[in-house]
């Protein structure tokens, strides 16, 4: 691979796991004028998500931790599973909106999507802690990796209760003004 095509994937990589990093930890911790899990309960709550503040517990986490693994290139695999596995899940909830970010569509997601896609399939690049460690990979490994992320949305999507008057996917509104 040449030194541009591993730059490009640092920052990809770079890139995804800043955002997933703030979706984990705004959800966990807070952080970042965040509500905390009281307010990610809520909103998973308003979803048909069941139990809620387990499943957003466990939102957070693995948005958290697959967003250290995809950023520093470590257990590149395991990462690429995780975040596509979350989102999946993500798209799959706002698919009923539409492409169109502005009514609560899942545009946005399905960037996230693409790049941890392309990152699961190209590998982390020669600028990563699965290259310094000599990580061995297998042809077969990232496209497992895609398929079981893809199938732990699917079904963590199909396990939410249908709510009789489905409200659009948009987060729980703030409580303070800004």
């Amino acid at each position: 691979m040449s030194t541009d095509a591993d730059a490009g994937l640092l920052l990809l990589r770079l890139a995804i796991g800043v955002i997933m990093f703030f979706h984990g930890t705004h959800k966990l911790t807070g952080w970042w004028d965040g509500g905390g899990l009281d307010r990610a309960e809520k909103f998973f709550t308003s979803q048909g998500f069941h139990p809620p503040r387990q499943m957003a517990l466990m939102a957070g986490a693995t948005e958290t931790a697959g967003a250290v693994l995809i950023a520093t290139g470590g257990l590149t695999v395991l990462g690429t599973a995780m975040i596509t596995g979350v989102m999946t899940n993500v798209v799959a909830l706002h698919l009923r909106n539409g492409l169109d970010h502005r009514k609560h569509g899942f545009e946005f997601e399905l960037m996230i999507l693409a790049g941890v896609v392309a990152v699961g399939l190209c590998g982390p690049g020669a600028w990563s802690i699965d290259n310094a460690a000599g990580v061995l990979t297998r042809a077969w490994l990232a496209p497992a990796a895609i398929a079981l992320g893809v199938v732990g949305g699917i079904v963590v999507t199909s396990t939410r209760r249908r709510l009789s008057a489905e409200p659009p996917a948009v987060p729980v509104a703030r409580t303070t003004s800004g």
